[in-house]
């Protein structure tokens, strides 16, 4: 996924990202994409879109994995005022367990990217190069002065060389939740028929299967929050409530597994809560005592049910209902069918 630094909070980074998607040329450009589907297809599968900045598939651990990705965004893109410093990227990439349902990755990695223009980066190299050559010299007076112990050797000193590949570090973080931009446009699903492709800057991201493990497409889809969803701005407003668009109705028919015919279940709100409200006016069970809510899609995969989901992918979905009791409390289950 493409994610911006931790300094921005989620409301930042969400204006970045509606900012961005209202000046492209389509509703459909995307924030990530695969650039070589051909090559990836060879090592990885059961890829999915599940947001506009992020992707997700599964690889075998015993194998290496690569795969090609397009970032069709430049760091420049996120302000209307030129001469602005460009905004640094976050390549980050989640691993979770196939077969542990968990909803906290088991390994997190990222790295930094910048992209800009061809034509309009000899700026940005200049500074880079002064940049480097400043640190060079200091870092050569600093040795010469380093040369002045009991032994008369020079000491270690960090040196700063560039490097053909980019390295992924990791991190201890693996509870915070990243910002996945889902704009308020329909195209059935997220995974689409027809590939479209700007020409962008690409790069190739190696996973190696020592100690990682295969990436389950829809599980990442437990991240998305009622603020990942994205509504359009102009090209020069940043106020999200002056385009806030009709709270949509969602509709779900539900029944159990020894049922033979559906309940509907109009949900007040497209939300969490509503969905709560509507099980408990129709199947009895108190909303205080509903401790989680999961829905199980088509592959099986587990994930945690929230406000995004109800709201943009479930609407006259059919699905399974399963309530189990424990600790005075019960656990749903949607099962999708």
């Amino acid at each position: 996924m493409v994610v911006f630094g931790e300094d921005k909070s989620r409301d930042e980074q969400l204006k970045y990202w509606k900012y961005w998607h209202s000046r492209q040329h389509t509703a459909k450009q995307r924030v990530l994409d695969i650039a070589d589907y051909k090559e990836s297809f060879n090592t990885i599968g059961n890829i999915e879109e599940i947001a506009y900045n992020a992707i997700s598939f599964t690889w075998d651990v015993n194998e290496e994995a690569k795969i090609f990705i397009t970032a069709n965004c430049l760091s420049t893109d996120f302000s209307s005022q030129k001469g602005v410093k460009g905004l640094p990227l976050i390549i980050q990439i989640d691993t979770y367990s196939y077969n542990n349902r968990s909803n906290k990755p088991i390994h997190r990695a990222y790295c930094q990217i910048k992209v800009f223009c061809d034509k309009g980066a000899e700026r940005k190299i200049r500074d880079e190069e002064r940049k480097q050559n400043r640190k060079k010299a200091k870092g050569q007076t600093c040795a010469a002065q380093a040369t002045n112990g009991k032994d008369g050797t020079p000491a270690d000193v960090a040196s700063h060389r560039k490097t053909d590949s980019t390295c992924f570090k990791t991190t201890a973080d693996l509870d915070s939740q990243p910002v996945l931009f889902i704009p308020d446009v329909h195209f059935g699903n997220l995974q689409r028929a027809g590939q479209f492709r700007a020409s962008a800057h690409s790069c190739r991201v190696s996973l190696t299967g020592a100690s990682a493990a295969p990436l389950p497409g829809s599980e990442l889809a437990r991240l998305w929050s009622q603020k990942s969803s994205g509504r359009f701005l102009n090209r020069t407003s940043t106020d999200p409530d002056r385009f806030r668009s009709p709270v949509p109705a969602v509709l779900l028919y539900v029944r159990k597994e020894s049922d033979d015919v559906f309940d509907a279940l109009m949900l007040k709100s497209p939300t969490l809560k509503g969905l709560m409200e509507a099980i408990a006016e129709k199947y009895g069970l108190p909303t205080e005592k509903m401790a989680k809510i999961y829905k199980k899609s088509k592959k099986g995969i587990l994930v945690n049910m929230d406000d995004n989901i109800i709201e943009h992918y479930s609407n006259e979905d059919t699905f399974i209902l399963a309530v189990e009791s424990f600790a005075e409390a019960y656990r749903i289950t949607l099962t999708e069918i």
